[in-house]
């Protein structure tokens, strides 16, 4: 199925604009009807989206993130898709926070500033790509990392203007013209490692296109495992969008000879990937060659070939000769059956090396040949059909949803007034009077309930994750089925139990291992450094390597380590110290790795822990409902109200408090006594010497030990095993902990939505009061012309709404299914 997004933007900017005009004349001609302060409320805030709509309509923006696995090239295919040298690119990882490149004739590169930036911050304008690119890479990326080595802090945020070649050559994603392009080059997740970075990254991928970038090196046999592995983690932790996704299997001119066909080497990974992220339908896997595509397409620049190329032949000479040297295999394979064609490329290297300029012409054929060879135009044919079918979810929903919102609370208030201007009889009047204020009371105190019976409710819930049983916990999740929960809480489950394994196998057993293997300290801090921020990783090193080497002189002692040595000893005592310093330095470094890597993994989750809320949310959405129709059926409050509650209702994150993780440090300090020789003492002994007929009294003096009371001091601390069990079972005690903050968000957050319907029961049944109010007038002195008057009003407001649900359906429509 074709689709035509300039049509379907045409149509859209016609129809908000319709929709305005609507309200407006509604307003002008019948500016009495907004005169309650209530209604004038709900205008005012229509309004304000109506107007922020327009804007964003008038220059809309497609946003496509790059996300990927390690080593996997996602700079390099940023690079080549925007036709310029923008991305740093470097052989070790050199991404760093959220890099976005905007479509601009005018080149200026912006970055915000950060609490506790060590890099520059600022604005620059009338720079060269060159000059982009080496502030970015010298100015803020190597800084960045520098200062990661040192102390956490916030990654940069930069975007960079610069020509794009997808907005420049609009047939490449098929775009109207108008429609603004970004792309968002995003770290690799090795390098997010941490709560707050993770979270602003999220946030960019969940509202984009997401080309998702796999390195060839890494599917074979022996590695794919662990690359699946790292993928399902970049997917599920950045929270991107499986259903607008592209899988780019870049490094392809890798493959050897002997290796097994592509399209086999695809197949295979397609399903894998089906399981690993439970997908419904196979992914678009495109095999690319990056480096090929990126080295022609920077040669001739970001315009397109149909204009002039901006490149300068010194530039452009530079990046052929690259592109000859490191893609000479890929250019070899396909023109070696071709002899004109080898003759032409021979030609065309030939100049290269010669430093003769390469024309414009000459540019545009080997771009088309690099295309080809490259899969770059399999990738735009991909990407072009893919952003059209996800173009009305990805930019026209966004920018409508507070307008659908904001029209239909001020749609049902005027519903409501009308349906009080029908009634003809005081008596009535005074009926209606009386019931509302009765069913604000009924309304409050089923509120009150709704907020007691979800308090319980979910403290039984959290109590039963918390026993740990599986039998509970099957017991507690067939429960919540028939309840229609289980799927969210048994996610929420999934994600408690997940942090406290997590934290088991990337942290607790390294260090036990390393202790027990007396790994080098580098080693383990190279290893941790992939899993915390590098500050962390070198803290748990340091102490590590202060451990291993004061623990020297202790012996094993039944899950401890002994060592005792005599109060008298000086030298012996500070060596005591010292050591159980350096273990308690390592149990507070592992207990704030503890809690930082427990913070991404539960934000990495976070979407597990909205749709368990979600679910109770909308439970309670339903009760409220269903006892306002009960109250409040014959004026349509019970709409107005509920419209009111769906709109107002908020979202609090999770937060976890500081020192989650206390690791008590099992460290035993023994003073004994014990009689022992404390050295020798003079003995006079007396003997007799001589004849028998002439014997002498000898005296002599000899030395024997002396035994007297010595005090020592023992020291027991605990070994690599007993360390490793110890940080579990206190990862484990706050696991209970956990459930108990999970329990008062939930409870706080169904409190808060609770207080938001209340709200808007006040505010819905005072219009009620003082549209019944004016109502006795009405009766008494116009009531025939009133209604007249009424009639036309909903005639005119119907007129409007029939364009806000023509609206809202062509943005909420999926393309995808209607072309399946």
């Amino acid at each position: 199925m074709t689709i035509d997004v300039e049509t379907i933007l045409r149509n859209t900017r016609s129809q908000i604009r319709e929709l305005g005009e609507g309200v407006e004349n509604l307003v002008a001609t019948y500016p009495n009807v907004f005169n309650d302060i209530s209604i004038t409320k709900r205008l005012d805030d229509f309004c304000q989206a109506h107007r922020e709509a327009v804007n964003r309509l008038e220059t809309p923006s497609l946003s496509i993130a790059t996300i990927g696995t390690t080593s996997s090239g996602k700079s390099t295919i940023v690079n080549a898709l925007i036709g310029s040298k923008i991305a740093p690119i470097e052989a070790g990882e050199m991404s760093a926070g959220v890099l976005t490149l905007r479509h601009a004739s005018e080149r200026k590169l912006v970055v915000e500033e950060t609490e506790g930036a060590t890099w520059e911050t600022g604005v620059w304008s009338d720079l060269s790509d060159e000059a982009i690119y080496e502030r970015i890479r010298d100015g803020v990326m190597r800084p960045y990392h520098d200062t990661r080595e040192k102390r956490d802090c916030i990654a940069p945020r930069m975007t960079a203007f610069v020509p794009l070649l997808p907005a420049s050559e609009q047939s490449l994603l098929g775009l109207p013209f108008g429609v603004g392009v970004e792309l968002i080059d995003l770290p690799g997740l090795k390098s997010v490692q941490d709560r707050d970075n993770l979270k602003v990254i999220q946030e960019k991928v969940h509202k984009a296109f997401s080309l998702v970038a796999l390195d060839y090196m890494q599917v074979d046999d022996k590695h794919r495992k662990r690359l699946l592995e790292e993928l399902k983690r970049v997917v599920e932790y950045l929270q991107g969008r499986t259903d607008s996704m592209i899988f780019i299997l870049n490094r392809v001119d890798q493959r050897g000879a002997d290796d097994i066909p592509i399209s086999n080497r695809i197949a295979k990974l397609q399903q894998e990937i089906i399981e690993v992220l439970s997908l419904k339908d196979a992914p678009d896997i495109l095999p690319f060659n990056a480096r090929l595509l990126y080295y022609a397409q920077c040669a001739w620049g970001s315009l397109s070939l149909n204009q002039a190329s901006s490149v300068e032949q010194h530039t452009r000479l530079k990046l052929l000769k690259a592109m000859f040297t490191d893609c000479a295999g890929t250019i070899k394979q396909h023109i070696s059956d071709d002899k004109e064609l080898r003759r032409w490329f021979r030609h065309v290297e030939d100049t290269v090396d010669d430093g003769d300029n390469i024309s414009d012409d000459s540019m545009r054929k080997l771009i088309l040949y690099a295309l080809e060879w490259s899969g770059g135009k399999n990738l735009w044919s991909r990407l072009r059909s893919r952003v059209q079918e996800a173009f009305p979810e990805l930019v026209l929903l966004p920018a409508l949803i507070e307008v659908f919102e904001n029209y239909n609370a001020l749609e049902t208030a005027i519903d409501a007034v009308a349906s009080i201007r029908k009634i003809e009889h005081k008596e009535e009047i005074e009926a209606q009077q009386a019931k509302i204020q009765e069913s604000r009371r009924i309304l409050h105190e089923a509120a009150k309930n709704c907020r007691e019976k979800f308090r319980s409710q979910i403290q039984r819930m959290i109590n039963d994750f918390k026993t740990n049983d599986p039998v509970v916990i099957s017991r507690l999740l067939q429960q919540l089925q028939k309840e229609g929960y289980e799927q969210g809480f048994q996610a929420l489950s999934e994600a408690v139990s997940e942090a406290e394994g997590d934290l088991n196998l990337v942290l607790i057993v390294p260090v036990r291992n390393a202790l027990k293997r007396n790994q080098s300290a580098y080693e383990l801090e190279e290893n941790l450094s992939t899993i915390i921020t590098p500050v962390i990783a070198n803290d748990i090193a340091r102490a590590y390597d202060l451990v291993s080497r004061k623990l020297n002189n202790f012996t094993d002692n039944s899950g401890y380590l002994l060592r005792r040595v005599r109060e008298d000893d000086k030298e012996g005592i500070r060596e005591l110290e010292h050591a159980e310093r350096a273990v308690r330095a390592l149990y507070q470094a592992m207990r704030q790795s503890l809690t930082v890597r427990a913070e991404f993994i539960l934000q990495a989750n976070v979407h597990k822990f909205e749709k368990a809320l979600e679910l109770l949310i909308k439970d309670q959405e339903n009760k409220l409902s269903f006892l306002c129709y009960q109250e409040l059926p014959s004026l349509k409050l019970d709409q107005v109200i509920i419209t009111d509650f769906k709109k107002n209702v908020f979202s609090n994150h999770i937060v976890l408090p500081d020192k989650l993780f206390e690791l008590p440090t099992s460290i035993k300090q023994n003073h004994k006594t014990q009689q022992e020789v404390i050295g020798k003492k003079p003995v006079i002994k007396t003997s007799r010497e001589g004849s028998c007929f002439d014997k002498k009294e000898v005296k002599k003096t000899e030395y024997e030990d002396e035994i007297g009371d010595v005090k020592y001091r023992e020291l027991l601390l605990p070994n690599a095993d007993t360390m490793a069990q110890q940080w579990t079972e206190g990862v484990k005690k706050r696991k209970q902990d956990l459930w108990d903050i999970i329990n008062s968000w939930l409870t706080a957050y169904l409190e808060s939505a609770s207080r938001v319907f209340d709200t808007s029961v006040d505010d819905v049944i005072n219009l009620a009061e003082r549209s019944l109010q004016e109502q006795l007038v009405i009766i008494e002195e116009n009531f025939a012309s009133e209604m007249q008057h009424w009639n036309e009003i909903e005639a005119q407001k119907v007129l409007a709404t029939e364009l806000c649900q023509k609206l809202e359906e062509q943005a909420r429509t999926s393309y995808i299914s209607k072309a399946a």
